[in-house]
């Protein structure tokens, strides 16, 4: 599986550590992060790769079902978390809540920013890094 360049944090987070941390909330016009559509931060149906864009899921609504779902099901009360990286916010978590934001034509969205300080707290080992990327 090909891991897109903008993604490579050469981390992987703990999500259950990451929700449990107190971190503000803050609102954000989603045409500050809008970038964020033309990243493959998803797999289209039938594949393994990361090949599919929040744009293009969006577009591909009714064939994506697995995702779709997923985005009808997001509740956007609840912040996605983004981390700044290569000089931009990219999602850490909740890919489909952003997804569901752009196409509820929402504009703007509650997201957590996640700092080094918090990604040093809520990272996994070097060894769980190793397995899950090659997983």
């Amino acid at each position: 599986m090909w891991l897109p360049e903008i993604l490579n944090t050469w981390f992987i987070i703990n999500e259950k550590k990451l929700w449990e941390i107190d971190i503000p909330v803050d609102e954000l016009n989603i045409s500050e992060i809008e970038y964020n559509l033309d990243i493959p931060y998803l797999e289209k149906i039938w594949t393994n790769d990361w090949n599919l864009t929040p744009r293009e899921l969006i577009k591909n609504f009714g064939i994506e079902t697995l995702h779709a779902a997923a985005v009808e099901k997001a509740d956007l009360k609840y912040p996605i978390e983004i981390y700044f990286h290569k000089w931009v916010w990219i999602i850490l978590d909740w890919v489909h809540r952003f997804t569901k934001a752009i196409r509820s034509w929402n504009k703007s969205i509650k997201v957590r920013k996640i700092s080094d300080e918090i990604i040093n707290i809520v990272k996994r080992s070097p060894e769980e890094y190793k397995k899950r990327k090659w997983e």
